[in-house]
């Protein structure tokens, strides 16, 4: 994935109106609140974990993250009960993810 710095680059070709505009179009946007998941929509998720793990299937991993959602695919490698993190293998990146921020869990049928 490559990492440049998006919009930031653009903003010397464009007027400062422009800039400005786009600032306050981007601070209005509503914040998105985290979802109250279902204590059997959790037991669920727990499930499809562990399926993941023991045929070492590719998921779909939703989780919340700075007021919004996020997505991964990959592997799960590694579950850390301690400080309570998952963590997934995308292609060359590792992402960790807080469990108490997952929310939707997916197994991918190749």
């Amino acid at each position: 994935m490559v990492h440049d710095r998006g919009k930031i680059k653009w903003a010397s070709l464009m007027l400062p109106e422009h800039v400005e505009m786009l600032q306050d179009f981007f601070a209005d946007e509503p914040l998105k609140e985290k979802p109250i998941l279902d204590e059997d929509y959790v037991n669920e998720m727990e499930l499809t974990v562990q399926q993941a793990i023991h045929a070492q299937q590719k998921i779909t991993l939703n989780y919340y993250q700075n007021s919004s959602f996020k997505s991964a695919i990959g592997h799960i490698i590694k579950i850390d009960p301690i400080a309570r993190k998952l963590t997934i293998q995308e292609a060359a990146l590792q992402r960790k993810v807080p469990i108490e921020n997952i929310v939707a869990i997916e197994l991918l049928h190749e």
